[in-house]
C-alpha cells in the first residue's frame, strides 16, 4: 500500500469515500468539519507516521454519496456510518480525531458508544452551544420549512479561482487549505463550470438541538482519554462559557491561528500534543 490511497466504503447503500494513510498503527478515524472533506487532514496525517489513519468523506461531502432525497444531514445520522466504516475495516476500537462538526461528532459518539473508541482528540469544536429546551417548536419549524423549499439550481462558477474566493469568503483559511479542500470538494462540468460537490442539504436546519442537560450527559458517559485542541481565532471559543467542570476530564491546549490552522504550520505543533496525549493515556487501550 502506498503511503496513502483512496478508499471506498459501501454503508446503506451509500459509497462513503475516503483517505488512507498507512497499512498499520494505531487505527485511526477522523472527521472534517461542516462543508470540508477529508483532505482537511493532509497535514496531520504526514505528521503522525505512527497512526494507521482513515479520514473520511462524511456523506454529502467530498467525493462521497449525498443521501436519498428522503435523507437529512442531522448530525446524529451521520455517526452510523462512522460504526459501519469501523467495522468493515475490523477495529473494534481506534481513535477518533474530529475538527469542527467532525468533533462534535466525535463526542456524541465518544458518549454514546464508549466501548468503541479508545482516545477522543477534538480540534477546535467539542459539542454543539446547548439549546434552550423551550427552543424546540421553533427549531423544528425551520427544519420542517427548510426541507420544504424546493432545490434551487446550482449555477456554479467560472473558473477555479472563483470557486476558491467564494470558499475564502465562507471560512477564513489559508490559500493553501482552501486549495485542498476545493479541489476535492468541486468538479468541472464539460463547459469548464466549477461546481461543489457537497449536497446543499448540508446548510439546512436540524431537527432538533440538544440541550444543556443533554450535551452534561454525553460528556459524563465519555470514558476515553480526551484532549481538546483550540484555535485562538477559531470558533470554540464559547466553550469557555459552559459551566465549571464540565470540561474537567479533558486535556485542553491553545494554539495560535484560524479555525483550520490544522492544516498548516500548527499541525507539526497538534501532532506532538496528540503522539504524548497518547502515548501518555495508554496504547495499550487498543
Amino acid at each position: 500500500m502506498s503511503e496513502c490511497q483512496e478508499r471506498r466504503f459501501l454503508v446503506d447503500g451509500l459509497n462513503i469515500c475516503g483517505k488512507q494513510w498507512r497499512s498499520a498503527g494505531i487505527p485511526a478515524i477522523a472527521l472534517h468539519g461542516w462543508l470540508d472533506n477529508a483532505a482537511s487532514f493532509d497535514a496531520l496525517a504526514s505528521a503522525l507516521p505512527e497512526l494507521h489513519l482513515l479520514a473520511l468523506d462524511m456523506p454529502g461531502h467530498g467525493l462521497s454519496d449525498h443521501k436519498p432525497a428522503s435523507g437529512n444531514y442531522a448530525i446524529w445520522d451521520d455517526l452510523r456510518f462512522v460504526l459501519a466504516v469501523a467495522d468493515q475495516m475490523g477495529w473494534p476500537q481506534f481513535v477518533l480525531l474530529g475538527h469542527s462538526r467532525g468533533a462534535i461528532m466525535a463526542s456524541l459518539l465518544a458518549g454514546a458508544a464508549p466501548a468503541r473508541i479508545s482516545h477522543l482528540i477534538c480540534i477546535d469544536g467539542l459539542l454543539p452551544e446547548p439549546q434552550d429546551p423551550t427552543d424546540f417548536p421553533a427549531q423544528l419549524g425551520k427544519y420542517l420549512h427548510d426541507f420544504a423549499q424546493p432545490s434551487r439550481g446550482d449555477t456554479g462558477y467560472a473558473s477555479f479561482a472563483e470557486a476558491l474566493a467564494a470558499r475564502h469568503g465562507a471560512t477564513p483559511m489559508s490559500d493553501a487549505a482552501a486549495r485542498l479542500i476545493v479541489a476535492r470538494g468541486s468538479y468541472r462540468d464539460a463547459a469548464g463550470r466549477v461546481f461543489w460537490r457537497s449536497d446543499r442539504r448540508v446548510k439546512l436546519a436540524s431537527p432538533v438541538k440538544l440541550s444543556l442537560l443533554q450535551v452534561q450527559a454525553t460528556m459524563a458517559a465519555i470514558t476515553a482519554p480526551s484532549l481538546l485542541i483550540v484555535a485562538d481565532q477559531g470558533f470554540g471559543r464559547w466553550q469557555a462559557k459552559l459551566p465549571e467542570g464540565l470540561m474537567a476530564k479533558f486535556e485542553i491546549h491553545s494554539i495560535a491561528g484560524e479555525h483550520h490552522c490544522h492544516m498548516d504550520a500548527q499541525a507539526l505543533d497538534m501532532a506532538r500534543w496528540i503522539r504524548e496525549f497518547i502515548n501518555r493515556s495508554g496504547v495499550e487501550r487498543l
